[in-house]
């Protein structure tokens, strides 16, 4: 939108509260020809995270804003966020470096997913939340703040053996972070509820009857919803190598894995089951 008397407050001030503004200062002129295609190729008008501006600084309001900014020439570009000027492209590097200029202040794809996590857990929705706080984490996995995320929701949903992968080993900056501790607290207890006398009597009874498919059904589905679905999945999965034809061993090791979307343990045992079939 094309900056005049009336709207320039609103564009500028206003606008740059809630997402960057970015302010493009261009004339009539062959040097600006390229930096002005960049600009709009960059910016699109339905952008939700960045909004464009154009001042024309042949025009009285685009060339008092521009002198206010000490501009000297065009094209140049500024960047506006809570009414104050952040960053500037000048000359030639506004046709170079806009793209990556509009990058820096939108969310990436780790964040868009992390956000996308956050309103599916505040949903209700704890499975599509694990499954894009996952795919947060693998498009960003040495960002703290996605692996504190993932690890807080495996916790939540008893997928306690993945958050010890991701708690495990603590580099200096999670050790000194209060969420971290929390959350390592959080498995703990989390790892003591789980261990509860029925399932300890259940591995007691599998033990003694090893043969017993139904109770090794029941006691791999109460590793499962005490969060040790490796230890479920791997001691089924173990019997049916030996036997694929045992079709209460393969619906519950089906099952189990139908709960784990998200979980790169259900690719895994996925892809054991079928090299088993096929």
């Amino acid at each position: 939108m094309l900056l005049t008397e009336q709207n320039v407050q609103e564009l500028i001030l206003k606008g740059s509260q809630n997402k960057a503004v970015f302010v493009y200062f261009f004339a009539d002129a062959p040097e600006c020809q390229q930096a002005t295609a960049a600009v709009k190729a960059a910016v699109a008008e339905n952008n939700p995270y960045v909004s464009l501006a154009e001042a024309d600084v042949t025009s009285a309001v685009g060339q008092a804003v521009a002198m206010q900014l000490g501009l000297r020439s065009v094209p140049a570009l500024i960047v506006f966020s809570k009414g104050q000027p952040v960053d500037a492209l000048e000359g030639d590097a506004v046709t170079n470096g806009v793209a990556d200029l509009v990058k820096k202040y939108q969310p990436s794809e780790a964040e868009l997913l992390v956000r996308a996590a956050l309103e599916a857990e505040a949903s209700g929705d704890l499975q599509t939340a694990l499954t894009k706080a996952a795919a947060a984490y693998q498009a960003e996995p040495k960002k703290l703040e996605v692996k504190l995320i993932y690890a807080r929701l495996c916790i939540k949903a008893k997928h306690c053996e993945k958050a010890h992968e991701l708690l495990d080993n603590p580099g200096r900056e999670e050790q000194n972070s209060q969420e971290y501790k929390d959350l390592v607290s959080a498995l703990t207890l989390a790892e003591q509820a789980a261990d509860s006398p029925e399932l300890r009597k259940l591995k007691e009874d599998h033990e003694a009857s090893p043969q017993d498919d139904a109770l090794t059904c029941r006691y791999a589905a109460a590793l499962s919803e005490a969060g040790k679905h490796k230890e479920a999945l791997e001691m089924l999965y173990e019997i049916l190598k030996q036997d694929l034809n045992k079709a209460e061993i393969k619906k519950t090791f089906i099952d189990i894995l139908s709960t784990l979307s998200g979980d790169p343990l259900q690719k895994l045992y996925r892809g054991k089951l079928y090299a088993l079939m096929y």
